[in-house]
């Protein structure tokens, strides 16, 4: 018969100890350690993962004292909307970009016009990944403080609205480059 998992060399605290019901000189504490010791006994399931994608029961911090910063399972509309306005004024501005250097534009930043020298898709596609990547990272941290004033969620909306200049600003210089002068 097996040892039980108590009893096994490698099981950490209670490894020399008999189980609490052979004992007769343990004292509550040391008890409580020994039911402690004891393995979790949830197991992850594909039915756990399914509900907690939907069920998700984290909407605020878990202690009254984690306000500054703190994880969710649920997030708010207004993230979802600024993160896919940020993703399609990402994919607006390659776009541009790629329509301005047929026009004889010349990209400034220098990894981008790296990427450029790759080829048209390798630079949309590397451009539109580390955009995506950066508002998971950002929504996933959008109740945390940065240098504890500004919330993560006051950049999402600063972004928006830089992307939305810097769109406009390039749909400026097309008009003035498709008009002919």
């Amino acid at each position: 018969m097996a040892k039980p998992f108590w009893m096994k060399a490698n099981s950490g605290v209670g490894n020399n100890l008999k189980s609490y019901e052979q004992r007769e000189d343990a004292s509550d504490a040391q008890l409580a350690i020994e039911r402690r010791d004891r393995g979790d006994r949830r197991r992850p399931s594909l039915k756990g993962f399914i509900y907690g994608l939907f069920h998700g029961r984290r909407r605020g911090p878990r202690r009254a004292g984690n306000y500054i910063s703190h994880y969710t399972d649920w997030y708010d509309v207004k993230l979802l909307v600024l993160s896919l306005s940020l993703l399609l004024l990402s994919c607006l501005d390659a776009a541009m970009t790629m329509k301005l250097l047929s026009f004889g534009a010349v990209e400034l930043n220098p990894v981008m016009n790296e990427l450029l020298k790759q080829g048209a898709s390798y630079f949309i596609g590397v451009k539109i990944a580390v955009t995506a990547l950066c508002i998971v990272v950002l929504v996933a941290h959008n109740q945390f403080k940065i240098f504890k004033m500004l919330r993560v969620d006051i950049l999402l909306i600063a972004a928006v609205f830089i992307y939305l200049g810097l769109v406009t600003y390039e749909f400026y210089l097309y008009i003035l480059g498709a008009s002919p002068i």
